[in-house]
């Protein structure tokens, strides 16, 4: 029985190994099914890889033509509006240049217009010019309106505290130019106007809807009432003037300011040596810098106190050649420090 037995359990053992190797076999064919067939999607998939990559650098030259196409027009139309504006700038010159003879003949008496050499350097066709220039000049270097209003934000706090010691007495910009300052000013509800001498710039700034009139400083503070102003500002004027008329206009600001209120100039750091060495002679109407041991010694002069310096907006290197191992931090200051000089007088509450 054992002997049978046995045979029996290999005969089965036998007949399992068959279906296993069966099995095994249909594995393996699926397997070799299931490979080409992936071997087919890779295929399928590569080809269209091929194909996406193709149609990508299609659209990309594409593109890149586009792109140079409208590159070309814009330089195209860039040059002919900057022709077109040579063209108008030339025509501005040559009526202000025929206005100044026909003016001159009239003065005269003469029919024929006067010879260019007779016309004179203070005529008004040429100062129409020369406004012309310092708008440009001013729009090209200076800074935007949005640049110069930044600059400007840091008076705000004491303009307004100044407002509130004089009960809401209104500030006086003097040489206001685009009238970035009167419009923080107005943006803050502070009752404020300006004066100036260049008409382009006070057209610009009317157009902005704020109180803006033609005249000098003299003039303005002249019709003033004493007592009649919480602040007299005036951002980068006074190195455009002799000193005898910086003198006047400080001690002019003590009449017409009311009591508490406030004296503030800006101008052009020549401390730093990049202001004094270059960007101060950017500007040919400026005459010569103002320092601050000249300003504060002129505030203390008329009486105003307290009186304060500061100086403002460095140069955007600054903080670089701070950072740098080694640098001297005052040379680096000499060079990138504050390229703005600020000082503010107070006019005192009680006399003493």
């Amino acid at each position: 029985m054992s002997g049978v037995k046995r045979a029996g359990d290999y005969l089965a053992a036998i007949f399992k190994l068959g279906r296993t190797e069966r099995r095994a076999k249909a594995a393996y064919r699926s397997i070799e099914t299931n490979d080409a067939r992936f071997g087919d999607l890779e295929r399928r998939f590569d080809h269209l890889q091929r194909q996406l990559d193709e149609q990508s650098d299609r659209w990309e030259g594409r593109a890149r033509h586009l792109m140079d196409g409208v590159k070309q027009a814009i330089h195209g139309e860039t040059q002919a509006l900057m022709a077109r504006n040579a063209e108008l700038a030339r025509n501005f010159v040559e009526v202000s240049r025929r206005l100044d003879q026909v003016l001159l003949a009239a003065q005269q008496d003469e029919t024929p217009p006067a010879p260019p050499a007779q016309i004179s350097q203070s005529s008004d066709g040429l100062s129409a010019v020369m406004d012309s220039f310092y708008h440009k000049l001013e729009n090209k270097y200076r800074g935007t309106p949005s640049d110069i209003r930044s600059r400007l934000r840091v008076y705000l706090p004491d303009v307004e505290s100044a407002v509130i010691r004089t009960e809401q007495k209104p500030v006086l910009d003097i040489g206001c130019g685009r009238g970035e300052w009167l419009g923080l000013l107005a943006d803050a509800g502070i009752k404020a106007r300006g004066v100036d001498t260049n008409a382009v710039q006070i057209g610009e700034a009317q157009d902005k809807g704020l109180d803006v009139r033609q005249g000098n400083a003299r003039s303005a503070l002249a019709e003033a009432e004493d007592n009649s102003l919480a602040c007299l500002t005036a951002h980068h004027l006074i190195e455009h003037l002799p000193f005898e008329e910086v003198l006047w206009i400080t001690r002019e600001a003590m009449r017409v300011l009311a009591p508490g209120g406030l004296l503030l100039f800006e101008t052009p750091n020549v401390r730093n040596v990049l202001v004094g060495a270059t960007s101060f002679h950017n500007d040919p109407t400026h005459l010569h810098p103002m320092t601050d041991p000249v300003l504060n010694v002129l505030f203390e002069t008329v009486g105003f106190h307290p009186v304060e310096t500061r100086h403002l907006h460095p140069h955007e290197k600054l903080a670089e050649f701070m950072a740098k191992p080694g640098f001297d931090p005052e040379l680096a200051n000499l060079m990138f420090g504050a390229q703005d000089l600020a000082i503010l007088g107070h006019k005192p509450l009680k006399e003493n």
